[in-house]
């Protein structure tokens, strides 16, 4: 039984290098602002989950480049239903990354979304 603790570690940790990496290249990427398309609440992550806090908002965007839709999804932090239930609502405009050799590759980063989202999001 230990060895699956194990392996559920490293798994964890490849998770974390993986986003940590993409965020460090979605850093140089440029930014726009795009549109909610749809709001869900979903069961959290198991990196963000806690006890109080098991659910996480899902948001749905899409934008426009070149009169060229794109889009992708955003994901707040773990948060409670409650919280999540009243905060995954309305129209907000989300400031987003996109790699320009490929502009379905999207991050929506925390440090660009600090003042227009009701909630914190979970860089990715």
């Amino acid at each position: 039984m230990a060895g699956v603790f194990f392996i559920d570690g490293i798994r964890r940790w490849l998770r974390r290098r993986n986003r940590e990496k993409k965020l460090r290249l979605a850093a140089q990427w440029p930014v726009t602002q795009a549109e909610i398309n749809h709001w869900q609440v979903l069961n959290a992550d198991e990196d963000v989950a806690t006890m109080g806090a098991p659910y996480q908002i899902e948001a749905g965007f899409h934008f426009t480049l070149k009169d060229e839709y794109y889009g992708g999804y955003l994901r707040s932090v773990a948060m409670t239903l409650h919280e999540a239930e009243t905060k995954g609502k309305g129209e907000p405009k989300v400031n987003v990354r996109y790699n320009p050799a490929n502009p379905d590759e999207t991050a929506a980063l925390e440090e660009d979304n600090g003042n227009n989202l009701p909630f914190r999001v979970f860089s990715g």
